[in-house]
């Protein structure tokens, strides 16, 4: 009876605080994620709290039925390794998730370009990141290649500038092309007056001269200016008859001998 007093009733009582205690921590944690920029990582707190509490809990309860935790917290911590070794990938999924926590590369709403395909972070778990391109896809991207990766985040600088390439026939003649190509930058009412707009040389072969158009805009207005500046370049091309880039080859008809005009042999 002494027993049951001493050591059952607190191990229960330790046990039922402990899980009582812990889903109230999670919610305490996940609450205060309303106004924070990453509510993943609020969640994967709060659930990591939770089983903490819980596990105290029955460790101070095997305490008082007397059994010796310093040989189940080594267990567990050799189920712990154990686990990290099976799930390494899992791991530094984890690793990256933290480290994009801390440093913030990037964070929640940021325009970013990761391996050519660009869009908006919406989430960022523990275990991956949601990045919604714009086509209103999905892409999951797992942290551990985020972090070591080239991620382009556009987000950071209030402009961004615009490139476009516009191939035109090496007998174009460039000054025409400047003058035409220029003020369709100037008219535009997005791009930024107070920076550098360029018509140059990209580069150039045997075929075609790649001409450069770079514009500044702001970052919510590069996509639609994008798209407008790219059809009024080729309706200013189209008006000014600037040749385009063709592999047509130019066949000509050879002169037909004249009837008659044949050497006749020589008669002896």
């Amino acid at each position: 009876m002494t027993f049951i007093v001493n050591n059952v009733m607190p191990a229960l009582v330790a046990v039922c605080a402990g899980f009582f205690l812990g889903p109230i921590a999670k919610q305490l944690v996940i609450g205060l994620s309303k106004n924070a920029p990453d509510k993943g990582v609020m969640t994967f707190l709060g659930s990591c709290s939770s089983i903490l509490i819980k596990a105290i809990a029955v460790i101070i309860a095997l305490s008082f039925l007397g059994v010796d935790t310093s040989v189940l917290v080594g267990g567990l911590s050799a189920l712990g390794l154990g686990v990290s070794l099976a799930l390494k990938e899992n791991m530094a999924n984890v690793a990256g998730g933290v480290q994009i926590l801390f440093t913030k590369p990037f964070e929640i709403g940021d325009v970013i370009c990761f391996e050519d395909t660009e869009g908006q972070v919406t989430r960022i778990e523990m275990m991956f990141t949601v990045i919604r391109t714009y086509d209103n896809q999905d892409m999951i991207v797992p942290n551990s290649k985020l972090v070591s990766s080239t991620v382009i985040n556009y987000t950071d600088e209030e402009k961004r500038r615009i490139h476009i390439q516009l191939p035109v026939s090496v007998k174009a003649d460039l000054q025409t092309c400047k003058e035409a190509f220029e003020p369709v930058l100037q008219e535009n009412e997005r791009v930024l007056k107070f920076e550098p707009m360029q018509v140059v040389i990209d580069s150039f072969d045997e075929k075609a001269i790649i001409l450069g158009v770079y514009a500044w805009v702001k970052n919510d207005d590069y996509w639609p200016t994008l798209c407008v500046l790219n059809e009024n370049l080729q309706k200013k091309r189209l008006a000014c008859g600037i040749e385009p880039v063709t592999d047509l080859i130019s066949v000509r008809d050879l002169p037909q001998p004249v009837s008659g005009s044949e050497t006749q042999p020589s008669e002896e």
